[in-house]
């Protein structure tokens, strides 16, 4: 997602909904991928990397413009990315990543 897509779809639908919903509507839609993906029906990237890109968006976006909206919303993203990071390595989906935290 490029950084004015999220700032069209993704800010008015997080001041809509607010921290938790979004929160689980973010869980929800990896989920969804990660059944498609064990069904090998998904091709292109995986949520937890998806996830991690936006936080980097939102944090550029955030430190440009100051808006705490995007500081908001890049702390979300990376709390769902390890998340579905932990879920799928657990389910041995993955190999461990250095990116993400692995003993929690």
């Amino acid at each position: 997602m490029s950084a004015e897509v999220l700032k069209s779809t993704i800010v008015p639908l997080y001041v809509a909904e607010g921290e938790c919903k979004f929160y689980r509507t973010l869980i929800v839609s990896a989920l969804n991928r990660l059944v498609l993906i064990e069904q090998g029906n998904f091709t292109g990237t995986s949520p937890e990397t998806e996830f991690m890109n936006s936080y980097d968006k939102l944090i550029i976006l955030y430190r440009k413009e100051g808006n705490t909206v995007y500081l908001d919303l890049a702390k979300l993203f990376r709390k769902a990315a390890h998340k579905i990071y932990s879920i799928m390595l657990k389910k041995k989906m993955i190999p461990i990543n250095r990116k993400f935290l692995n003993l929690v």
